[in-house]
């Protein structure tokens, strides 16, 4: 009996020993907050080239870099220059869709003003239109100018009357 004590005194010892590095363990840092799922906002304004705005303000954009920089100057005055991406492809090539009234959706990229287009709309006469590029032969709506994927032919640009 006297050896089953001891035997249960060590396995004790050893088991309260063995908690020894919990007490000194760091303590969990505090669980991170999930980050907000990106906002989309709109813009409105007119898409302009910024090497006109440079210009204007008395600088200058080296030759190539120019064609690349394209901004949304708001209404109320600010500049966004655009992420050349999908959202923005339209207006990179087509210059019938520069200096004119635009609601672009889309948000700032983070600690930036570039703005990340997500859907592109124009206004006529004081009215929201969709704009997009469609191929009457093969009914196919695309939102770049550029001839179409099916049959080949250019695409016309469009501007419906948005839905309400």
């Amino acid at each position: 009996m006297h050896t089953t004590a001891w035997r249960r005194s060590g396995i004790a010892a050893v088991l309260s020993l063995s908690l020894v590095p919990m007490l000194f363990a760091p303590a969990q840092p505090p669980a991170k907050p999930k980050a907000e799922p990106a906002r989309n906002d709109y813009f409105k304004g007119k898409v302009i080239r910024l090497a006109d705005f440079v210009v204007k303000n008395g600088s200058k954009l080296d030759a190539d870099a120019a064609p690349h920089w394209l901004a949304l100057a708001t209404d109320d005055g600010k500049i966004y220059p655009l992420v050349q991406d999908d959202g923005a492809r339209m207006f990179f090539k087509d210059e019938k869709l520069l200096n004119r009234p635009m609601r672009l959706t889309g948000r700032l990229l983070p600690g930036s003003q570039l703005l990340l287009v997500v859907e592109v709309h124009s206004y006529l006469h004081g009215d929201l239109h969709d704009v997009y590029y469609w191929c009457d032969i093969c009914a196919i709506k695309r939102y770049e100018r550029k001839n179409c994927d099916c049959c080949g032919a250019p695409m016309e640009l469009r501007e419906v009357p948005a839905k309400k």
